[in-house]
């Protein structure tokens, strides 16, 4: 299931939907009735929002991936000051551009 979710392409999908409709008639029932656009990439209005959050979640955990081990406050003091560093290094980087 979590593969038909993942796909960015119509065939793709259709190929993994009627997987799952032969395996388990009732757990495709369910999702189609859910509504595709809440849980296919395929079907997101939103596709560039999706794929932006998705890459930059990604970056965050692979940034995150030492200081996991730190204590709870000691890790929100380095995730505050993490984004705080990117979105200043941003920000100049974008005034520059305009000045």
């Amino acid at each position: 299931m979590d593969k038909v979710a993942l796909v960015y392409t119509e065939f793709e999908y259709n190929r993994y939907m009627e997987e799952l409709r032969n395996l388990h008639h009732d757990a495709y029932d369910y999702v189609i009735d859910a509504g595709p656009h809440k849980w296919s990439f395929v079907h997101c209005p939103e596709k560039r929002y999706r794929v932006m959050t998705t890459n930059a979640a990604e970056c965050i955990n692979s940034c995150l991936k030492f200081a996991r081990q730190l204590p709870m406050l000691t890790l929100a003091e380095f995730i505050r000051n993490t984004l705080q560093r990117w979105f200043h290094d941003r920000y100049r980087a974008t005034q520059s551009i305009h000045h």
